[in-house]
């Protein structure tokens, strides 16, 4: 996952990435952080059903606020508590780019 990782936040052609149904924990969710904020072409991107949790929650909302390209995001059924869920709210909410999230 890490070597996928270095090639996603260097690549400029990838537009859409489907990450769902792929047990990702917080270790991931740092990975896939690290390519919201390096990666300057990706507009959709479906991380839903993995188990994300409140640490790989937290790293994601912060990519996010940097992420100017990202328009579309799933990422329903990932074990977030209303904690993390208010997190990405606010995250989501400075993301002036993203039109429709799950």
């Amino acid at each position: 996952m890490k070597l996928l990782a270095k090639a996603l936040c260097k690549n400029t052609t990838l537009t859409n990435i489907n990450f769902s149904d792929n047990q990702f924990g917080f270790e991931e969710g740092k990975i896939l952080a690290e390519i919201l904020w390096n990666n300057t072409t990706l507009t959709t991107l479906d991380i839903s059903n993995n188990q994300l949790g409140f640490e790989g929650g937290k790293v994601l909302a912060k990519s996010l606020c940097k992420n100017n390209t990202l328009i579309d995001l799933k990422f329903n059924n990932n074990q977030l508590s209303l904690e993390e869920e208010k997190i990405l709210a606010k995250a989501l909410y400075r993301n002036i780019t993203l039109n429709f999230s799950n």
